[in-house]
C-alpha cells in the first residue's frame, strides 16, 4: 500500500474499526442506507476531537468525496464482494485476486479519508463522545431518514469503537435512543 501523508483521522479509523462489532455495524449501516462509512467515521472522529459538525460541513465533506466514493471505492467493493461468491476460479487463484482487490479497496478508503481530512482540518481538543454521537446521528438523519432502533444500536457500537471509554448504556443514551 502506498504511504500517505500523516493523517490522524486514518489512524483513528483503523483503531476504531478493529474494535468489537464496529466493522459489522458500519457495514450494516452502509448496506442498509447507502452510507459512506468514511463520512460516518469522520463524524465520529470530529466529535472525538471536540468538533460539532454542521449540516453545511457535512455537505462540504460529502461533495468532496462523493465522486471518489462512486468511481473508485464502491466499484472496488463490488468486485471484491462478487469475487467472494465465485466458484469457477481455482480456489487459491480466486482468493488471491480477491485479496489484491481488497488491498486496493483499503487503499482507496485511505485516500478518501485523506481527502476528507484535508478538506476540513480539525484540531484535536478534549474528547467529547456526546459530540461524536451528535455528529453521527446528524449524518444519518441528513442523508437517510430518522434512525430506527436498529440504526441506533449500530451507531452505539460505532460510538463505543470511536470512544472506548463510553459504556454501552452511555452510548445508547448519547444517541437519544
Amino acid at each position: 500500500m502506498a504511504t500517505a501523508p500523516e493523517n490522524p483521522f486514518w489512524e483513528f479509523s483503523l483503531n476504531a474499526y478493529e474494535r468489537s462489532g464496529v466493522a459489522e455495524s458500519c457495514i450494516t449501516l452502509q448496506d442498509r442506507h447507502g452510507l459512506d462509512v468514511n463520512l460516518l467515521l469522520f463524524a465520529a472522529w470530529a466529535g472525538r476531537c471536540g468538533h460539532s459538525l454542521s449540516a453545511a460541513e457535512l455537505a462540504l465533506l460529502r461533495a468532496c468525496s462523493s465522486d471518489w466514493q462512486a468511481a473508485v471505492v464502491r466499484p472496488l467493493r463490488g468486485v471484491r464482494r462478487w469475487l467472494k461468491d465465485q466458484k469457477q476460479l481455482p480456489g487459491s487463484m480466486g482468493e488471491g485476486l480477491r485479496e489484491q482487490v481488497k488491498g486496493l479497496e483499503l487503499q482507496s478508503e485511505m485516500l478518501e479519508q485523506l481527502l476528507l481530512y484535508e478538506e476540513l482540518p480539525i484540531d484535536e481538543a478534549d474528547p467529547d463522545p456526546r459530540l461524536a454521537a451528535a455528529n453521527m446521528r446528524l449524518y444519518l438523519e441528513i442523508y437517510t431518514a430518522e434512525p430506527d432502533d436498529a440504526d441506533l444500536a449500530d451507531l452505539a457500537v460505532v460510538l463505543r469503537g470511536a470512544c472506548p471509554e463510553v459504556t454501552p448504556l452511555e452510548a445508547i443514551w448519547s444517541l437519544g435512543a
